[in-house]
């Protein structure tokens, strides 16, 4: 398959071959929604969709970091730096390219999806601010169908201050942007800096159950797997969870997949439909997912779409 841009003749290319690109200057027929006109400053936002099939090549990589949140299912494949993933992902799941690293994709199907991108110079002071000066400079991974709902609801949330457009706005998008930050630096970068020692005893595994709960909320896990995780029995793990977290194991993922779908529904427009939703974060099927979600929210998933 030909190396340019949707299969086209390298002379119609929108950039140079020898430096990296400004994503947002790339492929607009794809752009539904974008944040670029507001001037918000490091953190960015657009929602696209790309027509059935296609590829793009981008041999200098980006400028910047991308965070990539699937609003559907589809087949991408990705060749980076000699490594090849591919696989058919599901709406939900993120996908992380750091900037400045060549990177080709390949897809089937039609694309929907939020793409966030961060300057790394941003990234980079955040992390000398918050870890010290040898955190930076940033060296993030390649991160491909990860469920991330912290990066969901991160993505969400930026949604909503686009189509708000108030005074407000750009304080709040650059806090977002540093929480941002901190999370790409705990959990996607390269020598990170070290995590604090585990406290002992029930703290340490109620950590080690919420972080199971968040890492596989969108599986058929039960009790006995976080409580397996959590290095105790489901018994002493539900009193010990209840007594620090307010709530058991069980209404704890329940709320993680709440808010995740939470996340796809109001940032995806007339898509994924209900019923993808709740696959993809774990609901038996859309009327269980409608149940739970105006227990916990008090509205329909319907009444949040944007």
């Amino acid at each position: 398959m030909n190396d340019a841009p949707g299969g086209g003749s390298a002379l119609a290319l929108p950039y140079a071959l020898d430096q990296p690109v400004e994503m947002h200057n790339i492929r607009l027929h794809a752009v539904r929604l974008s944040s670029r006109p507001l001037g918000w400053g490091p953190l960015n936002i657009e929602r696209r969709e790309e027509p059935r099939g296609g590829c793009e090549f981008l041999p200098m990589g980006a400028t910047d970091h991308l965070v990539f949140v699937r609003l559907s299912e589809y087949y991408v494949r990705r060749e980076s730096q000699g490594e090849t993933t591919e696989g058919q992902y599901l709406a939900g799941q993120v996908s992380i390219h750091p900037a400045r690293v060549p990177i080709r994709w390949e897809w089937k199907g039609k694309l929907n999806f939020l793409l966030l991108t961060l300057d790394p110079a941003f990234l980079d002071r955040v992390a000398r601010e918050a870890f010290g000066e040898k955190a930076a400079p940033v060296h993030l991974w390649h991160e491909d169908g990860r469920h991330d709902p912290l990066i969901n609801n991160l993505a969400s949330a930026l949604v909503r201050e686009m189509l708000a457009k108030d005074d407000a706005t750009r304080v709040f998008t650059e806090s977002l942007a540093s929480v941002l930050s901190v999370h790409l630096i705990r959990n996607y970068a390269e020598g990170m800096p070290a995590a604090p020692q585990p406290v002992p005893g029930p703290t340490r595994a109620v950590s080690a159950a919420v972080r199971f709960i968040r890492e596989h909320y969108a599986e058929q896990i039960s009790l006995a797997d976080i409580a397996a995780a959590a290095g105790m029995s489901p018994f002493h793990l539900t009193r010990v969870f209840k007594k620090t977290m307010g709530m058991s194991p069980h209404q704890y993922l329940v709320e993680v997949r709440v808010h995740s779908a939470r996340a796809l529904v109001s940032s995806g427009g007339d898509h994924p439909s209900l019923a993808e939703v709740a696959a993809a974060v774990g609901f038996a099927d859309q009327s269980h997912l409608t149940r739970q979600f105006k227990r916990i929210l008090g509205t329909t998933p319907k009444k949040v779409r944007v």
